[in-house]
């Protein structure tokens, strides 16, 4: 029976070990997440003053997606508005992050790098 206690604080153990790394995972995933949306934004706005090279120095997101709308009218456009809207929020008003970068953004980069060549 002296084996019993330490198998239970062996068991203990683990299960300390695996939930922190469980809080870890999640908390890199989080910080990941919120990296991948600026990242995302800034390249748009790279992206942006290169295929537009008249927008004026400054500009704004919004100035740049309004001739990236005249130049690919095809696109999402209430999608991409609704993702700058969610962005401009958590960025500037302090409302929470979204969950990640949605595919209508990376729809517009990808035509206007298509288009840029």
């Amino acid at each position: 029976m002296e084996g019993v206690p330490l198998e239970t604080d062996l068991l203990l153990a683990l299960d300390v070990l695996v939930y922190c790394s469980v809080i870890a995972g999640a908390v890199m995933l989080r910080r990941f997440s919120r990296s991948m949306e600026e990242i995302s934004f800034r390249a748009l706005g790279d992206l942006l003053r290169a295929r537009f090279p008249d927008l004026p120095s400054g500009f704004t997101l919004r100035e740049g997606l309004a001739k990236a709308r005249e130049a690919e009218p095809g696109l999402d456009w209430s999608g991409i508005d609704q993702a700058l809207e969610s962005y401009e929020g958590y960025r500037y008003g302090g409302l929470p992050e979204s969950a990640s970068t949605p595919p209508v953004l990376s729809n517009l980069i990808t035509a206007l790098r298509r288009q840029g060549r």
